[in-house]
Formats: C-alpha cells, sequence, structure tokens
C-alpha cells in the first residue's frame, strides 16, 4: 500500500496551495495550480508525485520506457501468482458444488444399482419414476412388509429407491 493510501483529497496529498485543474488521458498527465499561478504537470501515469513546471517534464528514452514497461509485467505476473490460490479454490469449492447438486438426481447411470437375486416363484420387476415400496406391494395385493420380506429384497431400502432398481415380486 502506498505512502499517502490513508489520504482521500488533493489537499491533503498535494503541496499547499495546490489544485488539481486537469487530466489529458493521451499523454495521461495531471495538471496543477500553484498558489502564485504557475502550471504544474505530474509525470505520464502518475496522479501524485513529482510534479515539473509545465513543458520541463523530463520524458523516458526507449531503454527506460523498456525497463518500465518490463518491470510493469513482472509485477503483473507477480500478481497473477498471488491470485492463483485462491482461483484454485474457487474452482475446487465449485466442482464440488455441482458434483454435489448433480449427486442429488438419481438415475442408473449415475449410481450403480444392487443386483437383485430373486427366489423361484418370485420375478424381478424395474423401479420406475415416482414409485413407492407401498405402491409395488398394494399391486401385488401384499404389504411393505410382506414385500421386504421376500427373498431378495435384503437390501432394498425404501427411503432411497433408484429409478431402474430391481425388487422381487411374487410372480
Amino acid at each position: 500500500m502506498g505512502r499517502w493510501a490513508d489520504r482521500e483529497s488533493d489537499s491533503e496529498r498535494l503541496p499547499e496551495g495546490f489544485q488539481r485543474i486537469g487530466y489529458d488521458a493521451d499523454t495521461e498527465t495531471y495538471t496543477f495550480r500553484a498558489p502564485d499561478g504557475q502550471i504544474y504537470e505530474s509525470a505520464s501515469g502518475n496522479r501524485y508525485g513529482e510534479l515539473y513546471p509545465q513543458g520541463q517534464r523530463p520524458f523516458l528514452s526507449a531503454p527506460e520506457i523498456e525497463h518500465n514497461n518490463a518491470q510493469l509485467k513482472k509485477n503483473n505476473r507477480e500478481s497473477v501468482k498471488m491470485m492463483l490460490p485462491f482461483a484454485l479454490l474457487a474452482i475446487v469449492f465449485l466442482l464440488l458444488v455441482f458434483r454435489f447438486l448433480s449427486g442429488a438426481g438419481g438415475t442408473k447411470a449415475d449410481h450403480e444399482l444392487p443386483q437383485v437375486h430373486c427366489a423361484e416363484g418370485t420375478a424381478a420387476v424395474q423401479v420406475e419414476e415416482g414409485q413407492t415400496c407401498y405402491e409395488i406391494a398394494t399391486a401385488d395385493g401384499m404389504g411393505v412388509e410382506d414385500l421386504l420380506g421376500l427373498e431378495g429384497n435384503e437390501k432394498v431400502d425404501c427411503d432411497n429407491l433408484w429409478i431402474g432398481q430391481g425388487i422381487c415380486v411374487p410372480a
């Protein structure tokens, strides 16, 4: 953080009596008026810093410009390096959220369904969307406890039925 970061206004940042009067976007220079009426300019790209009488601002040579540009690129790379851990954490968090939300559905493609081995006299039916153990049991004239008591239905969880899951019912 700069040494003047705690100061907000021109009156706190500029010499006594100086006033900012303009900005040239082409040259990136600010213009200031001194108490005696003389006009001053800032260095290119600097809002505050050393002020020069108008027209006497030093210009950088080509090697100095290249050096400044290289320094800016280096500083930009360092800034990106500082942000990488945060970006990676954000990406991992978002992937986990999407994984959690996509796992909330329930299809055979998302989950491996347990294999059902029904005893003689029973047949496997597949659970369809919206079906419950109660609906399957009453369709075959039995109660839920009787359905779950059939051989092959030991691992059936009525609170967590999956579409396409097999359940044994009387043949």
